[in-house]
């Protein structure tokens, strides 16, 4: 009979092998997480945030004259607002225009598009409505939603899309676009532009 003596693998090469083994899981991992950035010119530089709705973009992701516009909206909807807290009514684009408020009044300093600038009043929806003057430009519409009378205050904090009057009264609002060759004749006063085809733009991600 011939006597074998077993003995076990000494510290060294134990650690080794667990070194091995984590290294290649480590290679492994790399390989999954950094995989969008190889592949030369089909690396992804852009990602979509998960909690933007399939009619949402946001406006840093938008063409220099759209975040303008953008920009100019939302200082128009500003005095509309204020117009609308003093006087119970919210005035019409030519009452802006009149006043000099951007978008609304011309601007001498724009070299891309004109804008014909027209208000639709429906009950609790207002809708301020840009055409541009080409068919290459996009089309605009600041959609304000007032409460339906009677309705509870809502409690929704003021934020990008609520804002909140002096007498407590809480809009919905938001801002859209969409190319001017693809938007039908005609605009009707709408609450859902998106079941239209617009855009809405957003300057961060947030809950609907």
């Amino acid at each position: 009979m011939r006597t074998v003596e077993i003995r076990p693998p000494s510290v060294r090469a134990e650690t080794l092998n667990v070194l091995r083994v984590a290294m290649a899981i480590v290679a492994v991992v790399a390989a999954y997480l950094f995989r969008p950035s190889l592949g030369g010119g089909s690396a992804v530089t852009t990602s979509r945030p998960g909690d933007l709705l399939p009619f949402q973009n946001l406006v840093r992701d938008a063409a220099p004259p759209d975040q303008r516009m953008f920009r100019e909206l939302r200082e128009g909807l500003l005095e509309a607002e204020r117009v609308r807290a003093t006087t119970g009514h919210w005035p019409d684009a030519a009452a802006l225009a009149s006043d000099g408020i951007p978008p609304f009044a011309a601007d001498p300093t724009r070299k891309d598009a004109t804008y014909r600038w027209s208000t639709l009043v429906q009950r609790t929806t207002v809708n301020y409505v840009g055409i541009p003057s080409t068919s290459s430009a996009s089309a605009w519409l600041l959609l304000v939603l007032e409460p339906e009378p009677g309705a509870p205050p809502d409690p929704a904090p003021n934020d990008e899309t609520h804002h909140r009057l002096q007498d407590g009264t809480t809009l919905h609002v938001s801002i859209w676009q969409m190319p001017e060759k693809s938007r039908l004749s005609g605009f009707t006063a709408t609450s859902m532009p998106q079941n239209e085809g617009w855009t809405q733009l957003l300057i961060g991600s947030h809950e609907q």
